[in-house]
């Protein structure tokens, strides 16, 4: 750390004392206006977010921001916070994050910060193209989906009031707080446009050893479809995996895997798909015979 750094905004007239201007140049970077930030800090969203308020202390956050002033944690790399000001506001170019002219409404108060409600901060970050990289294509659904499920295992009584809104009631039908990772909301959510409805997460099932909760599945004809990430793949890791695919075999469910290989090949995903449709044409058939 080098000697007179400050984390926080600052201007050159702050630390003149401290440093020549070539100096401050050289290990500082600007925000917005004549703030800066330390190179070390430049990239963080949260500083950045501090400088812009810095510049206009009356700003109302907005989007991510909003949401990380209320307390909720980000599962996105790298987010842009953005605050808007009113229209009689001079605008100064921002050189990161974005400042908006805009007149806003529902303007609420946490931590001593000016912002928008949950909801609209929610809209914000949902309609903003950027925020999604690679994913601004048919699949942006699964990601906005993965989104709201951490925003919801948080706080799931954000779900009704994002349902009860046009704007986001499209993506809160398809969330679910029970969700424990976007891998797993993403399959959810693939499942359901393949016509898979009516399929829960986190189905708890009694097994020989004791319980195990299946990721996403049909309790009815006891067919569940569960992600594997890397950390699946170590030898202790496979080893207690076996263990829980013979007690849930022995409980009657037939679990299929599916990876992160087969979530980004769209021909590996619907071979995948085929074989699944056919273990629930079994599985139907095999209830039915039961039943009659």
């Amino acid at each position: 750390m080098e000697a007179g750094k400050t984390p926080g905004p600052v201007r050159y007239r702050d630390v003149a004392t401290q440093m020549s201007r070539p100096t401050f140049r050289n290990f500082y970077r600007r925000i917005i206006g004549d703030l800066h930030l330390h190179k070390d800090v430049a990239d963080d969203p949260d500083k950045i977010t501090d400088a812009l308020l810095a510049r206009y202390p009356t700003g109302v956050l907005r989007g991510f921001a909003a949401l990380k002033n209320m307390g909720f944690t980000i599962n996105l790399d790298d987010w842009t916070p953005f605050i808007s000001i009113s229209r009689d506001t001079p605008l100064v170019q921002a050189r990161s994050g974005r400042v908006l002219r805009r007149v806003e409404k529902d303007i609420v108060t946490i931590r001593g910060r000016r912002s928008v409600n949950a909801v609209q901060a929610v809209v914000d970050v949902l309609t903003t193209p950027e925020n999604w990289g690679p994913w601004r294509d048919g699949t942006c659904i699964e990601e906005h989906v993965a989104f709201v499920d951490h925003l919801l295992r948080q706080n799931q009584k954000l779900l009704n009031r994002l349902k009860d809104d046009p704007r986001t009631h499209a993506v809160a039908s398809l969330a679910n707080p029970l969700a424990e990772s976007r891998p797993e909301s993403i399959v959810r959510v693939r499942l359901h446009q393949a016509g898979l409805t009516e399929w829960r997460p986190q189905i708890k099932v009694r097994g020989r050893d004791g319980f195990y909760f299946v990721d996403l599945g049909d309790p009815l004809l006891r067919v569940g479809v569960e992600y594997q990430g890397a950390h699946h793949f170590d030898r202790n890791a496979r080893a207690k995996d076996a263990q829980r695919a013979n007690d849930l075999s022995w409980a009657g469910w037939t679990i299929m895997e599916a990876t992160s290989v087969l979530m980004t090949s769209e021909v590996e995903w619907r071979r995948f798909l085929g074989r699944l449709r056919e273990e629930l044409v079994a599985a139907r058939q095999m209830r039915n015979s039961r039943i009659a």
